[in-house]
């Protein structure tokens, strides 16, 4: 009999996190945690408490059932973190790098501790973005709390939509797939295409922020929840007359209750319509399961917000024929992508970088002027080409020359070239 492994999700956003697990050999599919077993709050407030006159901390439900009694409450504490504020509770400030270790390992000991988990073998985090500063700071706290940094992953939302709709039947998903997340802070609409043009299949998700259209507040009121209701209506009735959908769904607190009555009424003619809080959890658990070898996610390659979206090719002349180099793939963590490749330049005096849009379909040529480097006979000048991402939209390509052994030292002179990909896609 195989080994038991034990898979952690979480799914922290600023105004709630979630939590799922997945036992091998004992669960057919992942199943949302509690801190509290069988008391189905699944939401759990991302915030703590400090007991004013004590070091005492509470978190999630805890937290906020302590709002009054002698607690300095906080909450939105993923944007502290990514604002870099401090907080003063008591006596004295707190980071929100500090805030949120005491949130998260409250967090995980409480649920471990109801469902009796022993170890956690292998956890994924999935969060909106996947900021470099937050994503180091996750993998950081989970390293303290005593997980292998090998088995701790950092992905966004719109990656853990994938991972869900490759471990869901295929009938869901054979044409576009629409998910629609409407939180206090944003609405936004995610739209999931496979391209089936080659393998590994790329699958495409766009966002659409339509933050300036709905927001919580429009349903304070009977008249404000209407006029949401018709104006969905007439955006969703838009968008399905101009493109084919097999499924939609609804996540995120801003979906509870029914004033969208319409617009699921609508829908509901020749699609499926699903409506959850966990999708992104739940998500994030299959990424744990696929990494440790379960599922078919390898035969697709991810195009989404937190992963590279276009193919980045070093043009050379090799043998006397003109090849690309890969220096990036789409559909790689930005994070975890990078390059670094060496040439010597014969007759020539430009580095040319091939960009390939799965999106868009296009190829275009970067060209990187080498004029000013130091003139010396030809092919005694080794040029090294550096490839660096500093978010999924955003790389630095830079040329530099390397010398020629012992015959010129490197001059350190280089051309440095900032791409942001949205042009390209």
């Amino acid at each position: 009999m195989k080994d038991t492994k034990t898979y952690v999700s979480i799914d922290l956003c600023n105004d709630y996190t979630q939590m799922a697990y997945y036992v091998t050999n004992d669960m057919e599919e992942p199943l949302s945690l509690t801190t509290t077993k069988n008391d189905q709050r699944y939401l759990v407030p991302t915030a703590v408490s400090k007991k004013n006159d004590s070091d005492e901390w509470l978190a999630g439900n805890d937290a906020s059932n302590n709002k009054l009694a002698g607690y300095t409450y906080i909450n939105n504490i993923v944007d502290k973190v990514l604002r870099g504020e401090n907080v003063s509770a008591g006596n004295n400030n707190y980071s929100g790098d500090f805030l949120l270790k005491k949130f998260l390992i409250t967090l995980i000991d409480k649920a471990t501790k109801a469902y009796q988990i022993k170890s956690i073998d292998y956890i994924v985090v999935t969060v909106e973005n996947t900021d470099r500063i937050l994503s180091d700071l996750l993998r950081g706290i989970l390293e303290e709390y005593g997980i292998d940094k090998n088995h701790i992953k950092v992905i966004g939302h719109s990656e853990s939509l994938i991972y869900y709709m490759v471990f869901q039947k295929r009938e869901l998903w054979v044409n576009d797939v629409i998910i629609f997340d409407f939180t206090k802070d944003q609405f936004l609409m995610r739209r999931l295409q496979t391209m089936r043009v080659r393998r590994p299949w790329p699958v495409i998700v766009e966002e659409k922020d339509l933050s300036d259209k709905f927001n919580y507040e429009m349903l304070e009121t009977d008249e404000g929840k209407q006029r949401a209701d018709e104006e969905f209506l007439k955006f969703v009735s838009d968008f399905c007359s101009k493109n084919i959908v097999s499924s939609v769904f609804f996540t995120g607190i801003g979906f509870n209750g029914k004033w969208m009555e319409k617009t699921v009424k609508y829908l509901c003619t020749k699609r499926r319509v699903f409506k959850g809080l966990n999708l992104f959890v739940k998500g994030a658990a299959f990424a744990a399961m696929s990494i440790n070898g379960m599922g078919n996610a390898d035969e697709y390659q991810f195009v989404c917000s937190g992963r590279t979206l276009v193919d980045i090719n070093l043009q050379v002349n090799k043998d006397g024929k003109d090849v690309s180099v890969v220096l990036s793939k789409a559909g790689t963590n930005w994070y975890d992508a990078g390059a670094r490749a060496e040439g010597i330049l014969d007759n020539v005096n430009s580095v040319n970088i091939e960009i390939d849009s799965s999106i868009s379909k296009k190829k275009e040529i970067v060209t990187l002027d080498l004029k000013d480097f130091p003139e010396r006979p030809n092919k005694t000048t080794r040029i090294e080409v550096l490839l660096s991402y500093r978010s999924d939209r955003r790389l630095v390509i830079i040329a530099q020359d390397m010398g020629f052994g012992d015959f010129y030292k490197s001059t350190g002179a280089q051309v440095k070239k900032e791409i942001n990909v949205e042009d390209y896609l």
